[in-house]
């Protein structure tokens, strides 16, 4: 995944509008919640189920547990989608930035059709 952007007006917009379709809402996005890549797990698994074992991650409110929860999500989850981030960009996405879940967000829907399971 490219580092950590910005996302202009359209792609927000575009952002926002997908994961409505998807059964999530935008308001879900806040640094509160969002900071904790266990309620990021949570819409992976919802999108893609199956890809992530959510018994690995401990709900957590202190930043070094969310950056370890960030970590495990990266080794397991966004490296098998080659989206991993650096570690750097972890930091931002455990302190909550907003951008940076937004921007993993979009990458993800960028994705999504290359993405997706082969069927049999």
């Amino acid at each position: 995944m490219a580092s950590i952007r910005d996302l202009s007006a359209e792609e927000r917009f575009s952002l926002d509008v997908w994961l409505h379709r998807k059964g999530i809402r935008p308001t879900y996005r806040n640094a509160k919640q969002l900071c904790d890549a266990v309620h990021v797990a949570r819409m992976f698994n919802k999108m893609r189920p199956g890809i992530d074992d959510l018994t690995s991650y401990s709900p957590c409110y202190s930043l070094s547990l969310n950056f370890l929860n960030w970590q495990i999500f990266n080794q397991r989850v966004l490296r098998k989608l080659d989206m991993h981030v650096s570690p750097g960009d972890l930091e931002k996405l455990s302190s909550g930035c907003t951008k940076a879940v937004d921007s993993l967000l979009f990458t993800l829907m960028s994705n999504e059709a290359r993405l997706k399971p082969k069927e049999a």
